[in-house]
């Protein structure tokens, strides 16, 4: 799963592009997924994932299935939609499949989440993330340290939250139904 602090970098970025949207409902909708108890559930996680690292990681969400449930969607289940998209673009684009496959699961999420200490305070600043963006979950807060080199590249984070917050959410829901299946914007 990406951070908190790039769900919500991506959620601002698209609510600077779509004023009409209930600010809050989005942001309350973008760290709901996370923030709920039962994970799998909430990002439509596929059951047979595949057993090795790549296949694993990148089955956690099922955009599909959750277009199925949620044929229109109000502010709140956008903002969801949009981590979900997060979510899967982001093991999709951010990391190669020989590196997810050259590491255990484990080994994995130790480097991804140093990587996220790394880079939230970055982010903070850069995007205007405060502790008062986790409000409805202010358990999803936590503070970043000063930037240091790690598998995230602030150029990679800055280019993913330009990429996903520009996406055409009206026609990717319309490509993720007439495919049935997640895919790429």
């Amino acid at each position: 799963m990406a951070s908190s602090a790039i769900h919500l970098a991506i959620a601002k970025k698209y609510l600077e592009k779509h004023k009409d949207l209930n600010y809050k409902e989005v942001i309350k909708g973008t760290l709901y997924p996370d923030a709920a108890e039962d994970n799998d559930k909430t990002h439509y996680t596929d059951k047979n994932r595949g057993s090795d690292n790549a296949s694993h990681i990148r089955g956690k969400v099922n955009l599909y299935a959750y277009l199925k449930e949620h044929a229109v969607l109000n502010d709140f289940e956008l903002g969801w939609f949009l981590h979900l998209v997060t979510d899967y673009l982001f093991f999709l684009e951010c990391f190669t499949t020989e590196y997810l496959l050259s590491k255990s699961y484990q080994e994995f999420c130790d480097e991804l989440y140093h990587a996220y200490y790394c880079t939230n305070l970055y982010m903070e600043e850069k995007y205007d993330i405060s502790k008062d963006d986790f409000r409805e979950y202010p358990n999803e807060y936590y503070p970043g340290i000063p930037y240091e080199e790690c598998i995230l590249s602030k150029e990679r984070i800055d280019h993913f939250i330009e990429r996903v917050s520009s996406i055409d959410m009206e026609n990717y829901v319309k490509k993720i139904k007439a495919h049935k299946r997640n895919i790429q914007p």
